[in-house]
């Protein structure tokens, strides 16, 4: 293989830095208590979506035996695709139960507590909560799925679907990290009477007491930093899978780890475009 599968490839393959400016100009749109809700509230059902896409992407990876095969082994035990599937799951274990808190604490449960706060902190009631999601939103998000499976590149059959899923997975993570490291600046520099509040408070949901910024807080980079965590485990996965493919080359699985990457950048430009034209 002659591409380092490393930080900056991946880097090259997309203009992080216009994509951190766009994260930074959307949120010096929000003024009000009603902006901050409306754009967190979109954020958080865009981002409840992966965790589904990241199962889905390691169960396709998983059911595909045929294309991961390690060499010298009888047929029964040569298949890698469930160790390849495992370092993408890795993202899914955190997002269905950050085993920080003792309870069961999904990512989805834990932004739903820090809306909830929010709403409270500027006094709105649920108005804002019980929104549409608005046309450009909903598309964005059907948009996460699509990604996670590959199906916007057509090349090399479902080893390109199996890749561009990796590297929508890829895109996803390295730019996530500082998204959300982003955020976490904007508030703290912005709004941090905001971040105290959420701090100090908890919201019970789903049978459980959930923490209102650990949902901002465990993805930055300033806290826990999961998804730098996850970009080099799918990094390794996407090594894994080159190392024990089979029925496709690595060039064109390399070619599919860079489709979907770009996928995710386009899908993230077009979500902090949303709101950008009020």
């Amino acid at each position: 293989m002659s591409v380092e599968l490393d930080l900056a490839f991946f880097r090259s393959l997309a203009d992080c830095d216009a994509a951190n400016l766009r994260v930074q100009n959307r949120l010096a749109k929000m003024h009000s208590g009603e902006d901050v809700l409306r754009f967190f509230t979109q954020y958080a059902a865009w981002n409840g979506h992966f965790a589904n896409g990241v199962a889905a992407l390691a169960s396709l990876i998983g059911d595909n035996r045929g294309h991961f095969q390690e060499p010298g082994f009888a047929r029964a035990v040569a298949d890698r695709s469930n160790y390849v599937a495992s370092f993408i799951f890795d993202a899914a274990r955190d997002e269905y139960d950050d085993h920080i808190n003792p309870m069961r604490d999904t990512h989805r449960c834990m932004a739903q507590a820090s809306l909830i706060s929010m709403a409270r902190f500027y006094g709105l009631g649920d108005e804002v909560l019980n929104e549409p999601d608005p046309r450009a939103l909903s598309e964005v998000c059907d948009g996460v799925m699509f990604g996670y499976r590959g199906r916007h590149h057509t090349g090399a059959g479902v080893v390109g679907e199996i890749f561009a899923g990796i590297g929508y997975h890829l895109g996803s993570e390295l730019l996530a990290d500082r998204e959300f490291s982003l955020i976490d600046e904007h508030l703290r520099g912005q709004r941090n009477d905001l971040v105290q509040h959420l701090l100090r408070s908890t919201v019970e949901l789903a049978g459980g007491t959930h923490r209102c910024y650990a949902w901002v807080g465990v993805h930055s980079g300033h806290g826990g930093g999961v998804e730098a965590d996850h970009f080099d485990y799918a990094v390794a996965g996407a090594k894994a899978g080159l190392q024990f493919l089979v029925g496709a080359t690595q060039a064109d699985a390399v070619a599919a780890l860079g489709s979907g990457f770009r996928a995710f950048a386009e899908d993230h430009r077009r979500f902090f475009l949303i709101g950008m034209d009020t």
